[in-house]
């Protein structure tokens, strides 16, 4: 596996997928995602924030910038920098050279670890025989956030998938290490420190199931809250943060997917469908698995449960915040890995169960999709044929999408 993995990284993905109790398979994955990350397509132009990444990284190599340049920039009123993950990273990758596969390829070794980290947690709670609805949620999980979009926009989505391995190891073993290591999510992202505050506090009131439910559904009922008064609310956000949504920072489009909309935040009606989508899933899985009192559990189904709904709650109450909806991604991911750890713990799944959950999956249809479409969006065609020996001399110029797409 690990010969294979090194002269063929994507046959070595398809090896350990179809073997998932491999104990390898999940380092297949981690290796997979790192060479991604090498042959990463960049498109020049697009906006992408993948294209700023390879800037920054151009611009520290060859203008003499240095490390005091680099402290000097953090943290600071109106300062360049205000994360330490993703400018450390390619401060030291421009000590060495301005190749671009050797950056992503670095941002690669910490998604991929607790990427496949997070997805395997699941695996490995599955029965033997899960069956194909349980295999399709964990399919969703994997592509909620997937490995594309996850290094297109590094800062924000390295920051949710330790955020979430953190929440899923602690709420599994509690040890506090795994609470540490989700609290330390805002030195990759400053904004997961309202996820960070929302899990301190869950810790203090999960033992109130019913109370964190009728919060979570009361949340999609409340009506539009006043801008003025969530803008009035941002200004007793840290500093950095008050200021980035107060002057419109987070105003601008986050163009993750590559079709986004504009300011007015209506983008692609597919987009938009699938989000509606997706609420109404996280909305009846949370109800259904409560009825169910798999709140009730003490292990990490009715902690995944609980937290995922006062987050998704939480989030509800200030959508109106642009940029703010990304944390949605959080709440669902949380809610299938319930849905999924609560079906993989039945020792016979009713009918009524098998029946809703499949519902569910219909509801996440387009959210699947598209997660396998960003998934080649942001691979060259070096993704499939390619291996790590190549990759320093290839052009990763041609996306494999696109590259598929011209083939019809």
């Amino acid at each position: 596996m690990v010969l294979l993995a090194t002269l063929n990284p994507f046959l070595g993905l398809v090896l350990g997928l179809f073997h998932p109790r491999d104990p390898a398979a999940k380092n297949l994955v981690w290796v997979f995602t790192v060479f991604y990350g090498t042959v990463f397509y960049i498109a020049s132009g697009s906006g992408s924030d993948s294209v700023r990444y390879a800037e920054q990284l151009w611009f520290m190599h060859n203008s003499g910038f240095g490390f005091g340049d680099l402290v000097g920039s953090f943290f600071v009123d109106r300062g360049s920098y205000q994360d330490l993950y993703q400018p450390l990273v390619t401060f030291l990758v421009s000590r060495v050279t301005d190749e671009t596969w050797l950056l992503f390829g670095a941002f690669g070794i910490l998604l991929g670890y607790v990427y496949s980290r997070n997805v395997w947690f699941l695996i490995e709670k599955l029965p033997r025989r899960p069956g194909l609805t349980i295999w399709v949620l964990v399919l969703a999980f994997a592509f909620a956030v997937g490995i594309g979009v996850s290094l297109n926009g590094v800062r924000m989505w390295t920051a949710l998938h330790v955020f979430i391995f953190g929440v899923l190891y602690f709420s599994d073993t509690k040890q506090p290490k795994y609470l540490l290591i989700a609290l330390l999510s805002p030195l990759i992202h400053f904004s997961f420190v309202i996820p960070c505050g929302l899990l301190i506090a869950f810790l203090f009131v999960k033992r109130f199931g019913l109370a964190i439910y009728i919060f979570f559904v009361a949340s999609f009922f409340i009506a539009a809250i006043d801008v003025a008064m969530v803008r009035s609310a941002a200004e007793y956000l840290p500093l950095t943060m008050g200021e980035r949504v107060t002057s419109g920072y987070i105003d601008r489009a986050d163009d993750d997917y590559g079709m986004a909309g504009g300011a007015d935040g209506q983008g692609a009606w597919f987009l938009v469908l699938n989000s509606t989508l997706v609420s109404v899933f996280v909305f009846l899985a949370a109800t259904w698995l409560f009825y169910r009192k798999a709140h009730q559990r003490t292990g990490p189904t009715g902690f995944l449960l609980l937290f995922g709904m006062l987050i998704y709650g939480s989030i509800n109450l200030v959508a109106h915040i642009p940029s703010s909806q990304r944390f949605f991604n959080i709440g669902e991911m949380l809610m299938i890995a319930a849905l999924v750890l609560y079906l993989a713990g039945q020792c016979r799944v009713n009918k009524l169960d098998f029946f809703l959950a499949n519902v569910a999956l219909l509801l996440l249809g387009i959210d699947i999709a598209l997660g396998v479409r960003f998934f080649f969006e942001f691979a060259s065609v070096w993704l499939i044929a390619g291996n790590f020996f190549i990759a320093p001399f290839v052009s990763a110029d041609v996306g494999l999408y696109e590259f598929v797409k011209s083939l019809w």
